[in-house]
């Protein structure tokens, strides 16, 4: 199972109707073990202050995996009758370098929700879960969706408010080949359910085999401890070039406060958002000091050729523009990425890839290759390849 696949299959599971009356249950245990070699030059090492140490070329195993994180997950459902199931999902990542839970050995799990799924009026589930704009993002326009994007790489993550959240109430229905999503999380800030909150939707067009897929989503994150907001917008489509190409493109808009500078239910403390270089390392001791970005900006596209069945090419493009607070935030980045994946059998995968980042200005020292990566390079441009074999189960 791919965590395109997981991740589907958790917002958008299909709405089946009862066989009978008795009730049925079933239990999936399901995963990846992914491992690689990742070299990369301007390797930037870091101290428990967060500042840089040094700079050099590495040659490492890549955190959590390299195409995917390694994960294992439990999933089951009941049949409840007259159209209505219940269900839920828990899911661990880890990393296989050390055997350690990934990317926070404190928590144990990545996914974690219960909920109700009817025939008729749609799905309804409570926890840690993805969020809308992640799933808009991975319904059509996504980078390398056939391989679960690519985790030592994958620079819109960054924009997608770390892809989940906690507290989360979220619906999803489906009408034919049109999806919706909400969610609502409640905060955890001081005083009010308010303060920490998040809430958001999503549509999408998604025949299952159709020519073109869109979606698009908006999202707002609330501040633990004010009424500062960070918003997200994004939008995308997917569109098929015969049986062996399919041609992605999208766009993705953040827009945060000066003074949004903690939101537990990412988790992301104030240290967090200044290690992704979201905002000032002054701002982690006091908000209200300028600093951060304003607004940041991401263009991205991909292309997808499958030569024969057992083979996968893509060539994947992300251009960011960011304006900052304070003028030393303002930058641009450039990236480009090249992958090609080799299927031994329906479950593993052999795979190569190749990166290369070009950061100017405030975008210098920004995390931009993906959430539970690699750490920012505080270099100008960055270079990186990575190989290894993945096995789903």
């Amino acid at each position: 199972m791919t965590r395109r696949t997981a991740l589907l299959s958790a917002a958008l599971a299909p709405l089946l109707c009862a066989g009978s009356a008795w009730a049925q249950s079933s239990l999936t245990l399901y995963g990846m073990v992914d491992a690689g070699l990742r070299y990369e030059t301007h390797a930037t090492d870091y101290g428990s202050d967060g500042a840089p140490v040094i700079t050099r070329s590495r040659l490492r195993m890549p955190m959590g995996g390299g195409m995917s994180e390694s994960f294992w997950g439990v999933k089951g459902s009941e049949d409840l009758g007259g159209g209505l199931q219940a269900l839920f999902q828990i899911e661990s990542h880890f990393d296989l370098r050390n055997g350690r839970t990934f990317p926070d050995d404190t928590q144990n799990f990545q996914l974690s929700f219960v909920g109700l799924q009817s025939a008729t009026w749609g799905q309804l589930t409570f926890g840690r879960q993805y969020n809308v704009a992640m799933e808009a993002v991975s319904l059509a326009y996504g980078s390398n969706l056939w391989a679960d994007y690519f985790n030592a790489f994958k620079p819109e993550h960054t924009l997608l408010a770390g892809s989940k959240t906690n507290n989360m109430v979220h619906y999803g229905a489906q009408l034919g080949d049109v999806v919706l999503l909400a969610q609502y999380a409640v905060g955890e800030g001081q005083g009010s359910a308010r303060r920490g909150s998040q809430y958001g939707a999503a549509l999408a067009y998604v025949p299952e085999k159709g020519p073109v897929k869109i979606s698009g989503a908006w999202m707002r994150s609330i501040d633990d401890n004010s009424n500062a907001r960070f918003d997200i917008r994004t939008a995308g489509v997917q569109i098929s070039l015969g049986e062996s190409a399919t041609l992605q493109a999208g766009y993705i808009a953040n827009r945060r406060d000066n003074n949004f500078t903690s939101f537990a239910n990412g988790p992301f403390s104030p240290p967090d958002l200044a290690g992704l270089g979201i905002i000032s390392p002054a701002q982690a001791m006091d908000p209200a000091i300028p600093g951060g970005f304003s607004r940041r900006r991401m263009i991205l596209a991909g292309l997808t050729y499958k030569p024969m069945p057992l083979l996968t090419l893509a060539a994947n493009v992300w251009f960011t523009r960011q304006r900052g607070y304070t003028s030393d935030f303002d930058g641009s980045a450039s990236q480009y990425q090249l992958v090609a994946g080799y299927a031994l059998s329906k479950r593993t995968m052999v795979y190569a890839e190749i990166d290369h980042s070009v950061y100017r200005g405030g975008l210098i020292g920004a995390q931009l290759v993906g959430l539970n990566a690699q750490s920012p390079t505080v270099a100008h441009t960055q270079t990186g390849t990575t190989v290894g074999i993945r096995h789903s189960f």
